[in-house]
């Protein structure tokens, strides 16, 4: 058996998992306080970050939003289920073998949006350049850290001003 092999990584994975349990339980308790409104807004923010950075023909547009609004949704549906886990596991009487089923069903919904991002890619890659593509995840990436940021300086209370 090669479990000294196993050891180093099993605490590091959990430290990972553990850490991302409890951005996913942050981000849902700022979700649920957000009105549709706000929500609105922050879509409406993405939407123009996204189209200022990919300089998008037109063309491009009108098949690229339907594909990456359906992309979006599954992704949405995925945190949402990673989050009723990780709720579950808060509740009390929680035992180590309902934890670690719970840290399985993460881990597998993980995959499954590692799965969900290959299979987009693939489609948005007919419709934009590989540069554009590449342009997306920074877009999306630099639009929640923009997100998170403003969040901190409310201090997590999406309704101060």
């Amino acid at each position: 058996m090669n479990t000294s092999q196993k050891s180093p990584m099993y605490p590091k994975r959990l430290l990972w998992m553990v850490l991302m349990a409890l951005t996913f339980s942050i981000t849902d308790g700022w979700a649920q306080r957000r009105s549709s409104e706000e929500m609105q807004r922050i879509q409406d923010a993405r939407t123009a970050i996204i189209t200022n950075r990919l300089a998008m023909t037109p063309e491009q547009s009108t098949e690229f939003w339907p594909v990456y609004n359906e992309y979006s949704q599954k992704r949405r549906e995925i945190h949402r289920s990673q989050r009723k886990i990780i709720s579950e596991k808060k509740a009390a009487g929680t035992t180590d073998e309902q934890v670690l089923s719970n840290l399985k069903e993460v881990q597998e919904l993980k995959q499954k949006e590692l799965d969900l991002e290959k299979e987009y890619q693939s489609r948005f890659l007919k419709v934009l350049s590989a540069s554009q593509v590449a342009e997306l995840y920074k877009a999306e990436r630099t639009f929640n850290e923009m997100l998170l940021q403003r969040l901190k300086q409310r201090g997590g209370n999406p309704n101060s001003p």
